[in-house]
């Protein structure tokens, strides 16, 4: 199982499949907004909510600039040719949402919204700072130091969220963090493996 430290080494030595890496973190950006909102009822929405969707479009928008700077332009879509994993980036994200929802076993929007969220976060927040270092040296200096920011504040507002919700499967956090670790391990094997 590759680790993103693993894939890093390999990346900074790439610079055009470093690009697509850094369009294909857009691409799960991208993808995060557009499940927040498609996951709550016009009625539920609170400006909190909307402002989290805003902040990934925004995020998606940094590694997207970052991606077309190092490509020299280059990679102006989504398309797989622009991509570095994507399809396993895609399945990632779909799986993790997918698998909260089965744990939960009845459909609850917010609780799935809370629960993917704070997965998603914790991942972000434990690779996000140590890639902004890795990208300074690469000549991007603190590039990711407004998302590093508003990831531990979706994180602390997530976490604060779900001390609210009466529900066992609160409990089970640790079961949930471990499936997620193993999907993102298939995911940077799949990122490795598409870099050789």
């Amino acid at each position: 199982m590759a680790s993103f430290d693993e894939v890093m080494v390999q990346l900074v030595k790439r610079p055009a499949q470093h690009a697509k890496f850094l369009n294909t973190l857009s691409l799960l950006e991208y993808i995060g907004a557009r499940k927040i909102l498609k996951s709550q009822e016009a009625s539920t929405i609170t400006g909190e909510i909307l402002g989290h969707a805003a902040e990934e479009i925004r995020h998606a928008q940094t590694f997207k600039k970052l991606a077309l700077k190092m490509s020299e332009g280059l990679l102006e879509t989504y398309q797989d040719e622009h991509l570095l994993a994507g399809v396993g980036a895609r399945q990632y994200i779909q799986a993790i949402d997918q698998g909260v929802a089965a744990k939960l076993k009845v459909p609850h929007a917010a609780l799935n919204y809370l629960l993917t969220t704070l997965l998603i976060e914790e991942r972000a927040n434990r690779i996000y700072p140590g890639y902004d270092l890795i990208l300074t040296e690469c000549g991007f200096p603190s590039a990711l130091k407004a998302i590093v920011r508003e990831e531990n504040t979706h994180l602390h507002d997530v976490r604060a969220a779900l001390q609210h919700m009466d529900n066992q499967l609160i409990q089970s956090l640790d079961e949930l963090r471990v499936f997620e670790a193993g999907l993102f391990s298939r995911f940077m094997d799949q990122v490795l493996q598409a870099i050789h």
